[in-house]
This record gives C-alpha cells, structure tokens and sequence, in this order.
C-alpha cells in the first residue's frame, strides 16, 4: 500500500450525503506497519497518546506525584520504545482483535515507568496507594452520588452534545468523578489542552448542571 491511504475513510450515509468514518485503531496500525505514511503516523500518536498519558500518570503516581516535565518525557520514553529497531515492539504485536492495541500499550508504558523508577538516580519507595489517609470529604461524597445515578448522569451531560467541546468537557469529568484524577492530572493529558484551572473550570460548570438536574444540593465542608 502507498503511503497515501487516509486515516479517515469517505463513505455515505443512507441519505447519500458524505460522512467519515474513522478507521478502526487495528487497520491503522496495519497501514502504518505496511506504508510507513508520516500521516498516518501522526494520527497513530493523536489516538494513543492520551491512553498512554493516563497509564503513566497513573503509575507515577504510585512512586510521586506526577510532573508535567516527567510525564512528557516518560511519553517520549515509550513511542521510542515502541519506534525502535524498525518498530519492533509494534511488529511483534498479535495484532488480530479490535482494540488488543490498547492493552498492549497499556503494558509498555507502565513498564516504561517501572523501569525509569529502577534506574538509581530515580530511586523512590513506592507508595501504597490503598492507604485510606484522610476520610471522605464533600467532593468524594459528591461523586459517591453521581457514580451511584450514573446512568441518569451521562444522559444529562449528553444534553449538552451539540457543544464542540462536549467531548473534552465529558472526559474531563468522568476522569475527575470515576477515574479520580486530580484537575492537576488532568490537565497533564495532551488530549485536555488546559490548564489546571481550565479544567476546574469545566468540572465545576458541568457538576453545577448536573446537580441542577438531578435536584442534589451544592456540597459544602461541614456536610
């Protein structure tokens, strides 16, 4: 195949207007191994760095907490890894199931981050992170609430669709209330595009709207 394949595939809907359809994470794989396309790479990266991102944050946080200088380079410690020797590590993928991609990157970058905290210069103890330390505040009973409805929760933010942010602004807050990412966490993933108090911003608009619909009162400390 010539390095000209696109990433996005023109189709039509019933109507016969013009739609795109992504390409499935496993055909654009297949086609960055087959053509070497800079394209096709590119969107390779765009759909696996915030996964990537969100494992190394994660892991991070069991040795420190994380910082956007380590977290960028330890992102560009694990698409070395996986470009190296003619991209091996990609090669090396059973790469026959939808979505067995992710996983697999899931592995690597966890382990990239494993590896950096062996080195002697970043030695660190690891922290156990099930360690109950303070107890429930008024924003772990919040989203103990909003995890409880969270079917009614995810139909009120769909309300808010036709947004061009709704996306981002979703994420953002099932990361917050179901992933426990902190706003700083947050907005360290290359997909957000915020700062800290950016993505404050959207969770307190969005947990307004959300508490509004659902009739819940605002949280406050001595609650």
């Amino acid at each position: 195949m010539s390095g000209s394949v696109p990433s996005r595939i023109s189709i039509h809907d019933k109507n016969g207007r013009m739609a795109q359809e992504e390409t499935s994470i496993r055909d654009l794989l297949h086609l960055c191994l087959s053509s070497d396309g800079q394209e096709q790479w590119r969107e390779f990266v765009r759909r696996t760095q915030p996964l990537i991102a969100s494992v190394i944050i994660n892991t991070v946080r069991r040795w420190k907490t994380p910082a956007p200088s380590l977290v960028d380079d330890l992102i560009q410690d694990t698409y070395v890894k996986l470009f190296s020797h003619d991209k091996k590590a990609l090669r090396a993928l059973k790469n026959e199931h939808e979505n067995t991609i992710f996983g697999y990157l899931k592995v690597i970058a966890s382990n990239v981050v494993r590896d950096h905290f062996r080195q002697s210069v970043n030695k660190a103890e690891e922290i156990e992170l099930s360690d109950a330390v303070l107890p429930p505040g008024p924003r772990d009973r919040e989203r103990l609430e909003f995890l409880d409805k969270k079917d009614q929760v995810q139909k009120i933010l769909e309300t808010l669709s036709p947004s061009e942010t709704y996306d981002r602004d979703a994420g953002i807050f099932w990361f917050f209330y179901e992933q426990g990412y902190t706003a700083k966490e947050i907005s360290l993933l290359p997909a957000v595009g915020l700062t800290v108090k950016g993505v404050e911003a959207v969770l307190f608009r969005l947990a307004r709207y959300v508490r509004e619909k659902l009739g819940l009162k605002e949280p406050k400390a001595g609650d």
